[in-house]
């Protein structure tokens, strides 16, 4: 282990001895009439492998400088729309001045047209799906609606899914955004996708992050390579039963050292939601009581969403980042309506009125530094990053009582508070070096904190019911941290592709509640091996295989050990005993023609997080319970077709069919409880392009989930088929979106829970068909981004 980190710190120690001699590169680009072409990107590539080593733009006059050049060989490409010019070799050993470059203006108009849009594609790699959107229809949706069409993944009434996991990360642009998951349907449901050049669902992350990152989204957004200033105002309107609104402005500025963004939007949500939830309280293995409650539910919020990125070039071998991204939800009111029918008990029902208020800041900030080291490829880095999380949720509960006549038999009214402060903080060192021509090694170092402060009271409740036993004031602290190392391996053998890691995290958690003086400790060491291989004989056979072990620690809201009544007779509660929960995924697949992918997959998971539902059938009570499940294991086969159907549609599928196993303790009982279902998916997107100049674009989705089963729940099968046009108008400045989502309303949910001494139904019926209008507008120099075709190389957009 010495040896192996030997090289890492040895080059912390030798940042700042490094330097080398600096030349620049300057030249013109001109059309055949030999007139000046402003705003041509200029690109500097490497002579091995053609990765861009640095870039500038031509200015008014059509004059380039491009800064900061080391000593050596390189390659120059000039590029303005569609057109390019022919690689030229350059020697520096001083100040290059070229002779002026000259391009085909007439061909660059005609291109312009053919560019205008695009149908989505899709990429396969070793160890990831690529789902290139820009320019298609999706361009003026949000992040979450385009997540919502990306192949693998699987959204449901807001609950994001991946190959059947929850547990996914979100990265932009390689840096991983931490988030709550309602926090981050906030960020992505008020952020354009317009900036968004791919989705890459990285189904087996590189062991340099976290082993809580079963799987991750990385939102890629596009690169600006050149100078220049844009922006965007937009607007985005859904209609269901009640309007939801965003407006937003996006700017971007790219300097020769510099580029900075900064994105902003306002939501104001309003949601409806209904409920009918039917209870069969059992005595002795009869029904002696039966409760059904239909519930309405309200939900208004108001957020302002803000990022910024800026980049900073200090030479060829040194860049700087800072980020930082911030939700506020100023204002969020939810009011719950509900009236329970009571058949076979001492009350006829009772009706309550649930009123909550909920204040949320939840703000980030990142800082990343790279360092290239004399060694062609070879780089240390780091990165840092600071989260405050602060939380405050009050509610008032009005209750009646209703007697066996139909008349109030009594009331009873008590008000809740509750709060929760985060602080999360990490700091990781990377190093990695090329081995030989066609391999790499990287390691690293991390370190993250967290203190979490959550708070609870309880005032006005009474229930001469025994075993109800609200908390009436507490206060839970809860300290985490984390240590790891990780070592990882890549090579590229003509054929081969492999990747593999091996992370090390110790983690040390300590929660104290300030009622008693008990507090629960638990350490432990858990090692995460992962690998990746492709082997691609020719052009119309890729074969993969690939594996990785992962955990998923308990959410801090999950072990807070509070009780909190949602109304006189259903309570969440938290569980400060949660283990973490470990998780082995093997898949093995084929490809024909990059077209057709068929998969094999087996899942393990060990003390599986969730929150199980329990009827108490002695204290008519409902209870939700954070808890752990004892296993979860599921086997299957994954279908993926993507086909270009004609020259103007393409088309691309998903399949999954599997049979699952959930294994659980039931509540009062203490018996194990196994529930066995075969259950499949399918989902489906259609791009279309219409028009001459394909201006007009069309998608078209649909997903249909069957049978399945979710914790200790069995949910009906249910689908959706949604459809949205996109058109261009004045040169791409403009784009208009129209469309309709769950166009039949199929999207209602059903669920069962019944065994043992359970029995109960839900219908779950939401705002599900949606009318959709977007408008966006783009000012200021709109080239800077557009003409820029080039694709990305994997150096590149290595993670």
């Amino acid at each position: 282990m010495k040896n192996l980190f030997y090289p890492f710190f040895l080059s912390l120690y030798s940042i700042g001895m490094l330097s080398a001699q600096e030349y620049s590169i300057s030249g013109s680009v001109k059309n055949l009439e030999n007139e000046a072409i402003p705003y041509a990107n200029v690109q500097l590539l490497n002579v091995a492998d053609t990765t861009l080593v640095n870039g500038t733009s031509s200015e008014n006059n059509g004059n380039f400088e491009i800064e900061g050049v080391a000593k050596g060989s390189y390659l120059i490409k000039v590029s303005y729309i569609e057109n390019e010019s022919a690689l030229k070799k350059i020697d520096v050993n001083g100040d290059v001045i070229l002779e002026p470059i000259q391009l085909n203006e007439e061909a660059q108009t005609l291109d312009e047209v053919v560019v205008t849009s695009q149908k989505p594609r899709l990429e396969r790699k070793v160890d990831r799906l690529v789902f290139n959107i820009e320019n298609t229809a999706m361009s003026d949706n949000d992040i979450w609606d385009v997540l919502k069409r990306t192949p693998n993944v699987i959204i449901v009434n807001d609950k994001l899914t991946v190959k059947g996991s929850s547990a996914v990360g979100i990265l932009i642009n390689g840096r991983k955004v931490n988030l709550p998951k309602e926090d981050i349907i906030n960020l992505l449901s008020g952020t354009s996708a317009s900036d968004v050049e791919a989705i890459e669902v990285i189904t087996n992350p590189p062991a340099k992050y976290s082993a809580e990152d079963g799987i991750l989204i990385n939102i890629r957004k596009k690169k600006n390579l050149v100078a220049g200033y844009n922006g965007a105002v937009y607007n985005r309107y859904k209609q269901g039963i009640l309007p939801k609104h965003s407006i937003g402005t996006d700017h971007y500025f790219k300097g020769k050292r510099t580029g900075f963004s900064v994105n902003y939007s306002f939501n104001h949500d309003r949601e409806v939601v209904t409920y009918t939830d039917l209870t069969n309280f059992i005595e002795n293995n009869s029904v002696v009581s039966t409760w059904t409650a239909e519930q309405d539910n309200l939900k208004r919020s108001k957020k302002h969403n803000i990022s910024a990125f800026f980049d900073y070039d200090f030479d060829s071998k040194n860049k700087l980042s800072l980020s930082t991204i911030t939700i506020y939800q100023p204002e969020e009111t939810l009011f719950y309506d509900t009236e329970t029918a009571i058949v076979g008990d001492t009350l006829s029902g009772f009706n309550t009125i649930n009123d909550s208020d909920v204040r949320q800041l939840n703000t980030s900030y990142y800082l990343d530094y790279v360092h290239e080291l004399g060694k062609e490829g070879a780089e240390i880095s780091f990165n840092s990053h600071y989260t405050y999380y602060d939380y405050e949720r009050g509610q008032d509960l009005k209750t009646v009582f209703l007697g066996l006549d139909g008349n109030p038999a009594g009331r009873n009214d008590f008000s809740t508070d509750s709060g929760q402060r985060i602080d999360l903080y990490s700091v990781q060192g990377d190093y990695l070096t090329p081995l030989g021509e066609s391999a790499n090694f990287a390691s690293g170092l991390r370190y993250a904190g967290i203190t979490s402060e959550s708070k609870v009271a309880q005032q006005g409740f009474d229930s001469d019911r025994p075993g109800v036993d609200p908390m009436e004031t507490g206060n839970f602290s809860y300290d985490e941290s984390i240590f790891a190392a990780y070592a990882s391996y890549s090579a590229n053998w003509d054929k081969w592709n492999f990747k593999s890691g091996l992370r090390a995290e110790y983690t040390e958690t300590n929660g104290k509640l300030d009622v008693g003086t008990q507090s629960r400790k638990n350490n432990y060491l858990k090692l995460f091996p992962s690998f990746s291989l492709q082997f691609t004989p020719n052009e119309k056979h890729d074969f993969n295989l690939y594996y990785y072990r992962r955990i998923e620690r308990p959410r801090y809201d999950d072990i807070n050990p509070f009780l909190v009544f949602q109304s006189n007779f259903s309570t969440v509660e938290g569980n400060p005993d949660l283990q973490p929960a470990t998780r082995h995924y093997l898949a093995g697949g084929y490809t024909f023609k990059s077209s057709y992918t068929v998969e094999l997959f087996y899942k393990h998971i060990n003390n599986g997080l969730g929150d199980l539902i329990f009827q108490d059938n002695d204290l008519r009570l409902l209870r939700f319970i954070s808890s752990n499940l004892k296993r979860n294991t599921s086997y299957g086969i994954d279908l993926l077709i993507n086909k270009d159907v004609t020259d103007f549609w393409n088309c691309f599928l998903v399949a999954s069919f599997f049979d699952e196993t959930v294994a659980f303790d039931n509540l009062g009982t203490n018996r194990l409880v196994e529930n066995q279902m075969f259950t499949w998916l399918v989902s489906t997107s259609n791009a279309f392009s219409f028009l001459r100049d394909k201006s007009l674009t069309a998608d078209l989705t649909f997903l249909y989930t069957g049978p399945k089963l979710s914790q200790n729940l069995r949910y009906d099968g249910f689908g959706s088929l949604s459809l949205l046009f996109r058109k261009t108008l004045w040169n791409k400045k403009t784009s208009i979106s129209l469309g309709v989502e769950d166009i039949f309303n199929q999207g209602n949910e059903f669920t069962t829970r019944n065994y043992l001494d359970q029995s109960g139904t839900s219908l779950r019926r939401a705002e599900n068909r949606l009318f959709v209008f977007g408008l966006r507008y783009k000012f200021g120099n709109t080239k800077i981004r557009d003409n820029y075709k080039s694709r990305n190389t994997d150096e590149g957009d290595r993670l």
